[in-house]
């Protein structure tokens, strides 16, 4: 078998003709550099085969079309499935490719980019990755590395036509960072960039933009030319029309320039139509992307708020209409196509499909070859999708997504806070809908969004593998990208722990976006919210840690503190500071001494956030010194001045210690009183109930010393205190603890002993918590109830509360959407819940008229009574511009209820737009409507209407007791299995 060897005893030469240009012929050096840091052997290049330099083993790149790549397909007839095919690319490992050449890679591309991919396949194969640089993934040094003709493959054409990504929200990170190491936004930092869009296999790029000038600070035109030489597209963003930075305008505008001093059309016309005629002109020759249309000032409305649709959408198509005659004057002379953008963002959507009897610009014959570039809500969530009698548009759909955004109703720009499984379900979606021609995603200062960024980039290129025929696959994705990123040097069982950490930590930022969290988010008590919480931190904390350990003992620690340590530790210690700062708030509340411990441990964890900045600047001597500065913490503005660290309560103690009691899941707090008022619990409603905790505390200075005394204290008429004899009736229910001292606060569990209950009869138990001169007295009252009787897979009430996480469904049907089977199919680990339920395929939608894919749920009422059902859903928004997002209910076979998730001026991605800002800070949509259950067994069904939503819960309490306040609600409730309570 034919072998070509990567080392010290194998002399290896580049070959790489000069026609190929000297683009590949930089990727060539790279890819030999590559070579030297993993064998420590530098092959050598040379542009033509048949020199005098003989070598036994070689590397042969070729582009389609020139003189030795054909020669090379006449050879190799595999190498002509390349042809005419995009971006593509032959491997071959064969036996004499060229004279004087014993054994050789062949690497044929079908254009510039192709031979790019496979040159950068070499680089994969010995185990460099795409974040060499932005990652600090280092070389794994090798003895050898030998490459055989199972190596072989023909590659695929990248599923999305231009795949790239924005830099966008540049300071204070990424520009302080480049301006320090770089003088600034240069051609020597723009290779960085381009290098890694080039492993990661993309072809497109919006540069920064906030105060730079891409065509300008190379300097001069540097950074373009070397984008041209790597046969990358370079565009403009949403609002920078005909190649010209947002930020050039204001370096070139006055009262004295050709351009005018107003960024207005209508006040500005003849100048502002020479910037852009200036623009296109400086783009001749070059790898351009234009954006038609135009935005007002800094990203505002072009028209001003109070404009009409129809007087935007006239002077867009004037705009359109000559920045097309410019871009085919100057750019597509000699039958020439260039692509062109139009971006369908923020309130151009509503010029775009109009505005009741106002006409929009959909269908302008102008826009026919332009790419229309949809959005979605900014936070990932997509708004209007094409419809199907306009999938087929000439110039493609395009979509912009966000992984970092500034603005309403939070700014996220810090580390990465979106999981890959929001990106799937949204993605592929996109696909679905006809947006294949281009994919951009806003990544901010590009660092600290590896793995997100990395793992969109895979999507967009091989859609097949990682799109939607494999539902359920980011798993499979990460535990892959682990073991390509770390697998050199790490056990199956340390790359398990990495796993946990990276989803870990991509799990709670998109629970809540770390920007807006404050201590409110999480509730301190109910639900023993903060306490679930705290507990996933801690064993994803001690993880990180563990892992970050063994890495450094081997010399590996870099990528792994690079890419994940640092936005895991930043993360879980920003998410504890909140976390604590809300137990401190509540516990001064109560009066207790533990609440000023509370307030020492926030200030830790704030010093914590500090350090760790500090410690990532410091990192590697300094090499991403700047990008530790992004706000993080209680965003609360459009820019940063209104930031700050949580607000410390302390409290003045009295001098003598002070009982307080109350339970760990509620607020209200009960102490030492006159006419004494008892702690009451009603929890143990059914066998398997959840734990109840009550904390003793001391509401002063010095030791409490408690105890716990069965039966209750009487007072008879002659006023002299006595004990109850009903301690015997406490036999069922026992402590972790009976009695304690404690100068801030202990825990107790109650402990229900089942085996000694009855059946169906009302139990009540009485006991004190006492001191020596005070006590709370405390009731427990019980039902052992029957569940026999009650079918499987039904859920039973706890405190009167129905929890049921929507995967957890007892049937589902399906029903017929344009000739194929449409039904409910579940996302694993997705959104709030662990889990939801979407309809797929996730073009199918249907109206209430029709038999629609339903889920059913089970639950047992222990009597007739009205309640609320919430359906908890993604934060999706309507796919249709204009429509409304609606579930069907039916309760019992009754006929199905319509139930509104967005309302009639609900409008996604709008500033103002109340339930939309709620949807996307809280990461889903809560809908309640008024049901009745009977007495026994329930049946409710949610039947599937518009395509889009995600279902990941549903909620249901009487209508005269609501749930206590908290961000994910109540544990899911108990069912029944095999006749008893699970």
């Amino acid at each position: 078998m034919t072998t070509v060897e990567f080392s010290k005893k194998q002399n290896i030469m580049f070959i790489v003709p000069e026609e190929c240009g000297s683009g590949i012929q930089r990727i060539a050096k790279k890819v030999m550099q590559d070579i030297c840091g993993t064998t420590g052997y530098t092959p050598q290049m040379c542009n033509e085969y048949a020199d005098d330099r003989k070598t036994e083993q070689a590397v042969i790149a070729v582009t389609e079309g020139q003189s030795l790549a054909e020669e090379l397909a006449q050879r190799f007839p595999e190498l002509k499935e390349v042809k005419g095919k995009r971006e593509c690319y032959g491997f071959l490992i064969r036996k004499e490719p060229v004279e004087g050449v014993s054994a050789g890679v062949i690497i044929y591309g079908s254009d510039k980019l192709g031979t790019i991919y496979g040159l950068f396949h070499i680089s994969e194969l010995l185990g460099v990755m795409p974040f060499l640089f932005w990652g600090d993934c280092p070389y794994t040094e090798k003895e050898k590395v030998i490459l055989s003709e199972a190596d072989s493959f023909i590659s695929r054409e990248p599923s999305v036509e231009y795949r790239g990504f924005f830099i966008n929200d540049e300071w204070p990170c990424f520009g302080n960072w480049t301006t320090s190491h770089f003088g600034g936004f240069t051609v020597e930092m723009y290779d960085h960039i381009l290098e890694y869009l080039l492993r990661m296999k993309g072809n497109y790029l919006w540069p920064a933009m906030w105060s730079s000038c891409f065509m300008l600070d190379g300097p001069d035109m540097e950074s373009m030319k070397l984008a041209d030489e790597y046969g990358i597209y370079i565009g403009m963003s949403h609002h920078e029309p005909c190649m010209r930075s947002g930020g050039e305008y204001s370096k070139v505008r006055g009262s004295h320039s050709p351009y005018g001093d107003a960024w207005d059309y209508v006040k500005n016309k003849e100048g502002i139509l020479k910037f852009w005629e200036d623009g296109i002109k400086r783009s001749v020759g070059h790898h351009v992307f234009p954006t038609v249309g135009m935005r007002g000032e800094n990203d505002s409305k072009m028209l001003g708020e109070d404009s009409l649709i129809s007087d935007n959408v006239r002077l867009l198509k004037e705009i359109i209409t000559k920045q097309k005659e410019m871009i085919h004057t100057y750019l597509e002379k000699d039958e020439k196509t260039v692509p062109k953008l139009f971006a369908v963002y923020k309130e151009v959507e509503d010029y775009y499909f109009g505005g009741g009897t106002e006409e929009g610009l959909r269908g302008f014959e102008d826009l026919d070859d332009v790419t229309l570039l949809l959005c979605d809500d900014n936070f990932g969530n997509m708004r209007a999708l094409p419809e199907k009698f306009e999938r087929d548009h000439k110039g493609g759909f395009g979509m912009y997504y966000h992984l970092d955004y500034h603005g309403d109703p939070v700014s996220y720009e810090w580390v990465a806070s979106t999981p890959l499984n929001r990106i799937w379900e949204q993605m592929t979606e996109t696909w679905e809908y006809g947006v294949r021609k281009l994919w951009i995603v806003n990544v901010g200062d590009v660092k600290f969004q590896e793995f997100p960024l990395n793992y969109f980039m895979n999507l967009a290129y091989d859609f097949d593998t990682w799109g939607s025929e494999a539902p359920n696959s980011t798993g499979a994705y990460t535990e892959k990208w682990i073991k390509d990123t770390f697998g050199e040097y790490t056990s199956a069982d340390e790359r398990r722990e990495i796993r946990d950490v990276l989803e870990g930590y991509l799990r709670l930022n998109g629970l809540r976006r770390p920007e807006s969290l404050n201590d409110t988010v999480y509730h301190p008590a109910h639900e023993l919210e903060c306490e679930r919480i705290l507990t996933q931190c801690e064993i994803l904390e001690k993880k990180n840690e563990s892992v970050r350990q063994i890495l450094r003992s081997r010399g590996k620690e870099n990528a792994y503190y690079s890419m994940i340590y640092f936005s895991a530790a930043a993360s879980v210690n920003l998410l504890k500071m909140q976390l604590y700062s809300g137990k401190n708030h509540l516990y001064a509340n109560q009066g207790k001494a533990v609440a000023n411990l509370y307030g020492e441990m926030t200030e830790q964890f704030i010093k914590r956030d500090e350090e760790l900045a500090q410690e990532m600047a410091d990192f590697k001597n300094g090499k991403w010194a700047g990008m530790e500065l992004a706000s993080h913490i209680g965003f609360t503005n459009w820019n940063d001045e209104d930031w700050r660290y949580p607000v410390k309560y302390t409290v003045r103690l009295p001098q003598k210690p002070r009982l307080v009691v109350s339970r760990a899941d509620e607020t209200v707090h009960y102490t030492n009183q006159y006419f004494p008022k008892s702690l009451i619990i009603e929890d143990f409603s059914w066998e398997n109930v959840r734990t109840v905790k009550l904390q003793i505390a001391n509401g002063g200075q010095g030791t409490v010393h408690w105890n716990i005394v069965k039966g209750a204290r009487k007072v008879g008429m002659d006023g002299v205190s006595r004990e109850s004899d009903t301690a015997e009736n406490c036999e069922w229910i026992g402590f972790s603890a009976m009695s304690g001292e404690t100068k801030l606060q202990d825990e107790v569990t109650l402990i229900i002993k089942k085996e000694n209950l009855p059946f169906n009869k009302m139990t009540e138990c009485s006991f004190e918590i006492r001191t020596d001169t005070e006590f709370v007295p405390v009731i427990v009252k019980t039902e052992k109830k029957e569940s026999s009787q009650i079918p499987d897979h039904t859920f039973v009430p706890e405190n009167g509360i129905y929890a049921i996480n929507a995967q957890h469904f007892s049937e589902k049907a399906e029903a017929v959407f344009e000739n194929q089977m449409a039904c409910f199919k579940t996302l694993d680990h997705f959104g709030k819940y662990e889990g939801g339920m979407k309809v797929f395929p996730v073009t199918a939608y249907f109206t209430e008229k029709e038999k629609a894919p339903s889920l059913t749920y089970q639950l047992w009422s222990e009597k007739e009574e009205e309640n609320v059902l919430e359906l908890h859903t993604s934060p999706a928004n309507p796919l249709i511009y204009g429509g409304r997002l609606h579930m069907g209910v039916s309760v019992n076979q009754e006929v199905p209820v319509e139930l509104c998730i967005t309302g009639e001026k609900y409008k996604g991605g709008e500033p103002g737009c109340r339930s939309w800002e709620e949807a996307v800070l809280n990461q889903e949509h809560k809908t309640t409507l008024k049901i009745n259950l009977k007495k026994g067994m329930n049946q409710i069904q949610i039947y599937a209407r518009e395509a889009g939503i995600v279902l990941e819960r549903l909620v249901v309490y009487n209508s005269r007791k609501l749930p206590e306040t908290s961000y994910l609600g109540p544990e899911e409730s108990k069912w029944i299995l095999n006749g008893e309570v699970r």
